[in-house]
């Protein structure tokens, strides 16, 4: 989005956290009908992913737009490699 879009860093990030909010409300409602699951496991994502939002938010907004982009491609790159190694 942002080679695309002419706006400022943290405002980016705020519009990508609220998609991926929307994409993941999506999916969990697809689970809930469609699937059987671990109430455990539901909790502790919900959990992890509330308060990696929340912090990544708070520290986003905080970070210059250079310093946010080297974490995102660092914390991206670092996922991708993940990924293809297993």
């Amino acid at each position: 989005m942002g080679m695309l879009l002419d706006d400022r860093m943290q405002r980016l990030n705020a519009v990508k956290t609220v998609l991926a909010t929307i994409v993941n409300a999506v999916a969990a409602l697809f689970f809930v009908f469609a699937a059987h699951f671990d109430w455990t496991a539901v909790g502790l994502i919900a959990a992890g992913s509330t308060l990696g939002g929340a912090l990544g938010a708070k520290i986003g907004r905080r970070l210059p737009p250079t310093a946010l982009r080297a974490v995102i491609l660092v914390v991206g790159t670092a996922a991708i490699v993940q990924l293809l190694l297993r």
